[in-house]
């Protein structure tokens, strides 16, 4: 194993042992450790990465990451790739820019295409979702594209006739609302968990909803969650 990186291992060790998964460190745990060297380091290297989507919306995020070299390549490009894999999944986008570090942007290029190891990832957020080839492109700090966030406004209605359910493991409850006010809640005993058959989780999820809509004049909106 490359040394720092066997060093980072050692500094992620839980408190708590996870007893099934004697070999697991959380990612938190090791990115702290690597971020405390970068912060001591004199010769730290700033980098920036922007993810664009097609419609102009662009989102950055900073790093601090170790001078790049053969000691530290695979430690750092394994903390820039696994926070840009954080970042897909959570901002979303098919457009990557990194400046800061053009080693890892090659690096970066190459893995998150047709055939990379990053294939899949590179598939969904650029063909499947976006509709456009997944990208990664190294560039200069002036050269990245503005920052465009898009701001939302969530929530404050709550007029129509609504339904939500939440699966549980034991239970499934489900309650109906009128311009926000409850006419409705129950909770039905179930065992999801031992039910292979696909036909008990519909005829289950089905009921409940058909409970909840013999309250209301009419059904704007059901939302829902599960265990």
């Amino acid at each position: 194993m490359d040394k720092l990186i066997a060093q980072l291992e050692k500094a992620s060790v839980p408190g708590h042992a996870a007893p099934y998964d004697p070999g697991f460190r959380p990612a938190a745990l090791w990115t702290r450790a690597y971020r405390k060297l970068a912060a001591a380091s004199a010769g730290r290297r700033p980098v920036r990465i922007a993810l664009g989507r097609l419609d102009g919306i662009v989102f950055h995020y900073a790093l601090e990451i170790l001078p790049w070299s053969a000691e530290t390549a695979e430690a750092t490009y394994r903390y820039i790739e696994r926070t840009l894999k954080y970042l897909l999944w959570q901002k979303g986008g098919c457009h990557v820019w990194v400046a800061g570090c053009p080693e890892a942007a090659a690096r970066l290029a190459a893995d998150y295409r047709a055939g990379g190891t990053r294939a899949f990832d590179a598939d969904v957020m650029g063909e499947t979702i976006f509709g456009a080839p997944f990208t990664v492109k190294a560039c200069t700090e002036t050269e990245l594209p503005a920052a465009s966030e898009p701001q939302f406004k969530m929530g404050g209605c709550w007029k129509g006739c609504r339904i939500g359910f939440d699966l549980g493991g034991s239970d499934r409850k489900c309650a109906a609302v009128i311009d926000g006010k409850v006419v409705h809640t129950e909770e039905v005993p179930w065992s999801p968990v031992t039910q292979a058959d696909w036909t008990y989780h519909h005829d289950g999820i089905e009921d409940s909803l058909r409970r909840a809509a013999a309250h209301l004049p009419r059904v704007d909106a059901i939302g829902g969650s599960s265990a």
